[in-house]
């Protein structure tokens, strides 16, 4: 209420002025660059407005908004009108709300797999296949393994390290330039019984197999007997078609790509079977599932097979674009400094079909939520520049594309940035805010966000998002995974990573995963648009009382510092 009444006599006095002669004082007045008076125009970010874009931005038409396609233009295209009809500042290419780079795109024509088996210090080819647009093969490429990868194959059970738990399958055995096959699926939970750290997840596991030098990964699926055959075939719609996209500068700085080399496989259980020697797949489920009741006393062993893998690909180049929109500040000496605002605008576009029919992925919660909401937050500050209040410093709407691929819109972005590094003082990064994840769910709470960031990089940032939450959305604000040790790595996996990387303090607001992510269901009917107000009210108060500050909020986590120091 009290916004309600500030913001009613700003409004007020701006009529008054704007119904009499301006005196040559008037019109020579800098802009109001009050804090309370900009807090004030929280009050536009409403379901009101949220709900009718995200429907129009998510919907059908829009084709799941995939990078590199007329899909992803639509959309790049409705947001610089909006932009536009809101008076903020082209900060793009040639005076457009457009920053255009170019993506080197693999086409996969086809993928050969030899398995071996040692015998007599000689190579007995046992299996060979080759997966492309018309078969499949004894194993399915389910991303990475851009180059031609050969090395002996280690089973390392599930693949998981948890000291607390006194768990280590990665432990037994050298697995350096091996292919490591382990179970699908992380037995968190079993019967209500905590066996593995819930935090640690298919990404956790990932990179503690990497870490540990390997050439790939194996996983064998046997909870769903079909799931091979359905996962093969799906695959196979990607031969022919332009995918692992690359950012082209950095390919020519240093002559190969930044995609990831290593190789991510499944493999046919029947193949499991011989390669485990058990006798059929039902024995490996009981192979498995002994592993669950024994969870602390497996090793990694060494098996007698070998794996080459060898892909057969063509190459082009493709357009993306960032959406780049200004708010100048209104503070003669701050405005060349900025905080930045990100979102990711794509989405995964079209693919295989649910149990439905719909084939098209709407992305209505990942990242439609937190690029409407970015739009709502503009229209905020839209509105109170018309009644002459301001920013001390600027604020820049970046909403990034080629996200889903790898982070890459706001890598160039970062690599080539319209306003320094060195100006810009904080990035508020977020991604899915508009859903409630499986946690928040069973304790009935609705008013939270995620925040990774803040004091991983900089406790002034963090005690600047506490006070504007109080002013604001006055939501819970989790740190469940705000740790530099956390498993998942959050704090590297979104868009706010390639500020934190050139020491930008930033804060990733996000409500979590839930059962529609990356599917065809992820849609408009099912976000919660209340939550998603108060989660963008208070990012609203903290860009204010950041843009506003006395000071840039200082890097002060040594240990972010240390552990980050060669990421660049």
């Amino acid at each position: 209420m009290q916004y309600r009444i500030i913001l009613f006599f700003v409004a007020l006095l701006f009529v008054s002025c704007a119904g009499s002669e301006p005196s040559s004082q008037q019109n020579s007045q800098s802009p109001k660059t009050d804090t309370e008076a900009l807090l004030a125009y929280q009050d536009y970010i409403t379901t009101d407005f949220l709900k009718p874009h995200l429907t129009a931005f998510a919907h059908d038409t829009m084709k799941g908004r995939e990078t590199g396609t007329p899909s992803e233009d639509k959309a790049a295209a409705y947001l610089a009108r909006e932009y536009k009809k809101m008076g903020l500042v082209p900060a793009g290419d040639n005076g457009s709300y457009f920053q255009h780079f170019e993506l080197n795109a693999s086409i996969n024509d086809s993928v050969t797999f030899e398995l071996y088996q040692k015998a007599e210090n000689e190579k007995k080819l046992i299996s060979r296949s080759t997966s492309d647009s018309k078969k499949s093969a004894q194993f399915v490429r389910l991303f990475g393994g851009i180059d031609s990868l050969s090395g002996d194959i280690a089973f390392a059970g599930f693949g998981i390290t948890d000291e607390e738990k006194g768990i280590d399958h990665l432990d037994g055995t050298d697995l350096t330039d091996k292919w490591v096959m382990v179970f699908q699926g992380i037995p968190n939970v079993v019967d209500g019984d905590t066996l593995i750290n819930p935090n640690m997840e298919a990404q956790a596991r990932f990179q503690m197999i990497m870490d540990k030098g390997a050439k790939g990964i194996l996983v064998i699926p046997v909870e769903e007997p079909d799931q091979y055959g359905q996962v093969a075939q799906k695959m196979q719609g990607s031969f022919g078609e332009a995918g692992r996209l690359t950012l082209a500068y950095r390919d020519k700085e240093r002559n190969d790509s930044n995609g990831f080399r290593g190789g991510y496989n499944m493999v046919n259980p029947e193949l499991a079977v011989e390669m485990l020697s058990v006798s059929s797949v039902e024995k490996l489920v009981s192979y498995r599932q002994q592993l669950i009741d024994e969870i602390a006393d497996f090793k990694a062993v060494d098996t007698e097979y070998s794996l080459s893998q060898t892909p057969y690909t063509s190459r082009e180049t493709i357009t993306s674009k960032n959406v780049l929109a200004l708010v100048e500040g209104g503070d003669p000496k701050l405005k060349d400094e900025v905080v930045v605002l990100t979102s990711h605008y794509d989405h995964v576009g079209i693919g295989e079909p649910d149990s439905t029919g719909d084939h098209i992925y709407n992305g209505a919660d990942d990242d439609g939520s937190g690029t409407i909401g970015l739009l709502n937050m503009a229209k905020a500050f839209s509105e109170a520049e018309k009644n002459g209040v301001k920013p001390k410093r600027s604020i820049l709407f970046l909403n990034v594309s080629a996200e889903e691929k790898g982070l890459l819109g706001s890598r160039y972005y970062s690599d080539h940035a319209i306003f320094p590094m060195e100006k810009t003082i904080a990035n508020l990064n977020t991604d899915m805010i508009g859903r409630i994840d499986s946690k928040h769910e069973k304790e009935g709470v609705e008013k939270y966000a995620y925040i990774i960031g803040a004091e991983l990089i900089s406790s002034e940032l963090d005690s600047v998002i506490k006070v504007a939450n109080e002013q604001s959305g006055q939501i819970q604000l989790d740190k469940t995974y705000n740790d530099l040790n956390d498993p998942n790595q959050f704090y590297r996996r979104s868009d706010h990573w390639h500020f934190g990387r050139y020491r930008v303090p930033f804060a990733f607001f996000f409500t979590g995963v839930h059962e529609d992510y990356h599917r065809p269901s992820d849609e408009v009917h099912k976000i919660r648009f209340d939550k998603m107000t108060n989660i963008l009210q208070t990012m609203y108060a903290t860009t204010v009382m950041l843009a506003n500050g006395e000071a840039r909020p200082a890097v002060d986590n040594q240990q972010f510092i240390e552990i980050t120091k060669d990421d660049n």
